[in-house]
Parts: C-alpha cells; sequence; structure tokens
C-alpha cells in the first residue's frame, strides 16, 4: 500500500497536525500495542531509542522557530520565503519532526485491508477509530519498557506539539498585519527609511543606475486608492532585495516630484528639499565662497577643499555616519571643473579629531560653520540665484 505523506505545505494541513500531536491516552495506546501482537520487548526498546532520537531533532527545530520568530514578522519584507508559501516555509523548518512522527505512525498503523488515499495519520488507532479498553493495563508487562515507551512518545508529542502551535502562531501573525494597514505601514516605513539609508545598497544603486521611475511598486502605489491598504497587502510579497530596489524607486520617483536628481533623491529623499536645494546653490558658487575669505581651513593641499571644511560640510548636509562615499562623489562632481576635492580618508581623519574637543565645543563649532554657510546661500537668493538649478 502506497501512503501519502502525513501532512502537506499549506495551513490546514498544519492545523489538522495540532490534532495529532495530542498526547496519546492510556487506552488507545495499549490497544495498539497488544492488537499488533508484535511488540517484543526489544521492539520497544528499539522504538524508545528512535523515539529519543526524533525528541532531539524536534527540540533543535523547536529552538530554530523559536529564533525564526523573533523576527519572522518585524519587518515588510522577507527572506524566509522564496518562492514558497509561508506554511511551506514554516514546515521544512520541522521535517524531522514530521519524519518522526511518520515513524512513529507506521509502527502503530493498522493491519489488513488496504485503503485508497489513506494517510498514515488516519490509519493508526492512536488517534482515529473504535478501540477496545485494556482489561488488564500496564500490569499485563513485564518490567517498565511498555510505560518508558508511553512516556516517551507522549515527551515527543508535546514538543511536536510546541512546533506546530510555533509555526501557527507565526502564519497567524502574519495573516494579522496583512489585514491591518496601519501596522503594515509602520513595518514598511521603518524598513524603507532603514532601506534608503543603507549606505552600500545606496552604493549599488546609484552605480548600476538601476531605479527607475516605471517600477510596477511604484506605479501601483501612485494608482492605489488607499496606499497603507496596498502595503499590508503586500506584507512579505518581496525580499530583502527587491525591497531595497523599490524602495530606491519610490525615493526617486518622490525626488522627482521636486525637482531632485536620482542621486539627491538616494542620498538625502524628498523629505530634505530645500537642504539639498540649497547645497546644489552653495557647490555652484563654491569659488566666489572661497574667493569671500569668510573662513578659515576651506582651501588646503593642491588647492583642494580642506577635510575639516567638507567633514563640516557633510554635517551641515544632515551627515550621520553613512552614505559617506555617496555624499561626497556628489560634492566632488557637483564642484568638478573648479575646484579639487580631498578624498573620504581625509574626511574621516578630521571626524576622529573631534574626539578630542567637548561636546560643547564641537557644537559651537558647527553652529559657527552653518551660519556661515547659511548667510552666503541667503545672499545668493537675496541677489536672485534660484535653488532649482
Amino acid at each position: 500500500m502506497a501512503y501519502s505523506t502525513p501532512y502537506d505545505y499549506n495551513e490546514d494541513s498544519i492545523l489538522k497536525l495540532d490534532e495529532k500531536f495530542s498526547e496519546v491516552s492510556n487506552d488507545r495506546f495499549f490497544y495498539c500495542i497488544q492488537d499488533q501482537q508484535n511488540w517484543t520487548i526489544e521492539k520497544v526498546n528499539n522504538v524508545i531509542c528512535q523515539l529519543r532520537t526524533s525528541h532531539q531533532y524536534t527540540l533543535r527545530e523547536l529552538d530554530r522557530l523559536e529564533e525564526l520568530d523573533e523576527t519572522f514578522n518585524k519587518h515588510h519584507y522577507t527572506n524566509h520565503r522564496k518562492y514558497v508559501t509561508t506554511a511551506q516555509e514554516v514546515v521544512s523548518k520541522m521535517r524531522c519532526t514530521l519524519s518522526g512522527l511518520k515513524k512513529v505512525v507506521t509502527e502503530f498503523r493498522n493491519k489488513g485491508k488496504n485503503k485508497k488515499d489513506t494517510t498514515l495519520m488516519d490509519d493508526t488507532a492512536l488517534y482515529t477509530g473504535p478501540y477496545m479498553q485494556n482489561a488488564f493495563g500496564m500490569e499485563t508487562y513485564v518490567g517498565t519498557c511498555v510505560q518508558d515507551l508511553q512516556n516517551e512518545l507522549n515527551s515527543f508529542l508535546a514538543d511536536a506539539e510546541k512546533c506546530v502551535d510555533k509555526a501557527m502562531k507565526m502564519i497567524s501573525d502574519e495573516t494579522a498585519i496583512s489585514q491591518n494597514p496601519e501596522l503594515a505601514y509602520t513595518l514598511y516605513q521603518n524598513d524603507y527609511t532603514h532601506s534608503v539609508s543603507d549606505n552600500h545598497t545606496l552604493i549599488k544603486m546609484i552605480d548600476n543606475q538601476r531605479p527607475d521611475l516605471e517600477n510596477d511598486f511604484v506605479k501601483a502605489l501612485e494608482e492605489a486608492e488607499d496606499a497603507k491598504k496596498l502595503i499590508a497587502k503586500l506584507f512579505h510579497a518581496f525580499n530583502r532585495d527587491r525591497f531595497n530596489y523599490n524602495s530606491a524607486c519610490v525615493a526617486i520617483h518622490e525626488g522627482h516630484k521636486v525637482d531632485l536628481t536620482r542621486e539627491e533623491s538616494l542620498i538625502w529623499g524628498r523629505e530634505n528639499e530645500e537642504k539639498v536645494k540649497r547645497l546644489r546653490l552653495l557647490l555652484d558658487h563654491i569659488r566666489e565662497f572661497i574667493e569671500a575669505n569668510l573662513m578659515d581651513d576651506v582651501i588646503g593641499w593642491e588647492g583642494m577643499l580642506k577635510g575639516y571644511f567638507v567633514m563640516r560640510l557633510l554635517f551641515w548636509c544632515g551627515w550621520k555616519g553613512t552614505k559617506n562615499d555617496a555624499m561626497l562623489n556628489y560634492i566632488t562632481k557637483r564642484c568638478d571643473g573648479v575646484v579639487g576635492v580631498v578624498k573620504m580618508g581625509a574626511v574621516l581623519s578630521e571626524k576622529r579629531k573631534l574626539a578630542r574637543l567637548l561636546n560643547s565645543e564641537n557644537e559651537n563649532q558647527q553652529k559657527t560653520f552653518n551660519r556661515v554657510i547659511d548667510a552666503f546661500i541667503d545672499g545668493l537668493i537675496q541677489k536672485g540665484q534660484s535653488t532649482d538649478n
């Protein structure tokens, strides 16, 4: 007889598993032992050893499921699912547990007539069908091996049930989030903010010139009647790489609406539109700023902008220690043909020197720098210079 596997890769099947992992009653257990007539002491001891091995695997898989649960529903994206459903993903995490169950059921399965489309789970008196109460009980057996077998079986089933419960919790939590637009949107925004602030992702996106304005996700957001509901519907629809790509496209699209370039959109975002346009104006008139001699430490070796000046300028731009290369590359390209800019090593060297300063002294130096820069830009605007170049 060809039995089907005891589980399928879907949520309903996992729910049914919960019933199969419940504790086996004394009467059903003794009935199965007596019904088969072939349970020697040697076989009992072998099954005990087999159960203990399966139990160890189950405990490891329970640990892995608990570890997975810590992060599984904490992000809008997921790297846990790759062309499979969540049910398939969580079931794959307890393969040894389910294999152990299959071995147990195989040992206790009913004998006799073949049945079509019968699973191992349904073909054992451990779980289904009629059975007769044992008139004599445990005293029928010599020694403690049968009692040990029952104890080991129920111990294994208890922890296997915990695996199923943990799997169902993750599926249930995922479903709840996908039906809660506000919560799903909060998770999306957190991941989006982190995605577009990730320096390595940013450089990769800019260098490859991949993000575009025709992205399907961007179009769907623009056309959606309720963007939050759409985002909830797409909870766990993308892996992290695709989420990062979509985030870059969204950032570019939003920046394009206020005339920010691709680089500006990814580095600073639409929310910093005014700051970006003021930076443009400063860099487009950097020669005038230098010649005005408004502050010390602007030009250094070989006529290049000094590390100290660039460091303070980056902080003025909102630098938080990320996007180092992207920010510096932007400034360097904008100044190209007018003045050279030092490498990031010189900037970071100046940044390390800040550790020698009191926080108040550092803050005062930055405030002084900011006032000079802002006053210069304001003067350009008053002269009719546009920040939209």
